[in-house]
């Protein structure tokens, strides 16, 4: 598990040794733990956000990759948290704790707190598909170069490992929506670097301005993957009014890119594929009784495996 190599980290001096590659840092304080241990810390009026993670489980060609992107998506409009360069003009450090060596980054703040599907607020969710398509747009100028990403393909490659020893339906489910993806067309306009992680936890809004963050796992896939993500959990536990968000949200994304840039039949399918990858993964890597997010396992898996299963909520579906 991630969370064995991080737990070696000197809580007390290792963090502040990372922060203070940008400054003369005092006191930085912990405000969430996953594969990256991320830490706050102000400087003069503004607040910077440092990330942490374990050479072991994130190597140096990755952050540098998904790092470049950020950077890009930043330079070129994009609402996104803004990466800062270290004292020694390094956008990462490396820092050393006895033998083991961390991975430090840093971003500045933007305004708000998570994004959630409780407001009434349709502007907001108008707001948010903009901010999307902002990314998308950005995106659509990137050159991979050097750069080796995630791609969908390869995602795939693991699903069929870990399938093996699972029901017929889910075989089925996994074999139906590979033929799919592998039938679909690419282009520069549909097609190309997305954020990866597109969730309602990536994204902050304080009610007026929308940002998303977190560019941990950038990946090669169609654009309607970002598009579909946030709704995820919405679908798995069944709540009823996550379509009335959905369409403000596409017309904010599609005043910025154009309508061919989203497949919206394809939507059933993008879900089919996370749920195979988050049932599929989180049986197989996560020991917790707790779900990633902070869910009942057990349940959550439940929940998931329904809809893998079961189709007929996808006839419900109407944009």
């Amino acid at each position: 598990m991630w969370n064995e190599q991080l737990n070696v980290i000197d809580k007390q001096k290792t963090p502040l040794l990372a922060a203070n590659r940008w400054g003369k840092i005092h006191h930085v304080d912990l405000v969430n733990e996953g594969i990256n241990l991320v830490y706050c810390y102000e400087q003069g009026a503004e607040k910077y956000y440092l990330r942490l993670t374990h050479a072991k489980l994130r190597s140096k060609d990755e952050l540098q990759a998904a790092m470049a992107y950020q950077i890009h998506l930043f330079e070129n409009g994009a609402p996104v948290c803004e990466p800062v360069i270290s004292l020694d003009d390094l956008w990462f450090e490396s820092v050393w704790q006895g033998e083991h060596e961390f991975l430090a980054h840093v971003c500045k703040e933007v305004p708000g707190l998570p994004i959630t599907f409780d407001s009434s607020d349709i502007n907001l969710y108008k707001k948010w598909g903009s901010a999307l398509g902002r990314l998308h747009h950005a995106s659509s100028s990137y050159k991979l170069g050097k750069h080796r990403y995630a791609i969908w393909s390869a995602s795939l490659d693991e699903l069929e490992d870990y399938v093996q020893n699972e029901p017929s339906e889910v075989k089925h489910t996994l074999q139906r929506v590979s033929q799919y993806l592998k039938s679909r067309s690419q282009s520069s306009i549909n097609y190309g670097l997305t954020h990866g992680d597109h969730r309602e936890g990536n994204v902050l809004t304080d009610g007026n301005q929308v940002h998303i963050i977190d560019f941990d796992l950038p990946s090669l896939n169609w654009f309607t993957e970002d598009l579909f993500r946030p709704f995820f959990d919405s679908i798995v536990s069944n709540k009823q009014n996550w379509q009335e968000k959905m369409k403000p949200y596409l017309e904010g994304y599609f005043a910025i890119m154009p309508e061919t840039a989203i497949d919206l039949r394809a939507f059933p399918w993008q879900i089919q594929m996370k749920c195979l990858e988050i049932y599929l993964w989180t049986k197989h890597n996560w020991s917790d009784e707790t779900a990633p997010g902070g869910n009942d396992k057990k349940q959550w898996l439940h929940n998931i495996y329904q809809k893998i299963v079961q189709l007929d909520w996808v006839d419900k579906v109407s944009f």
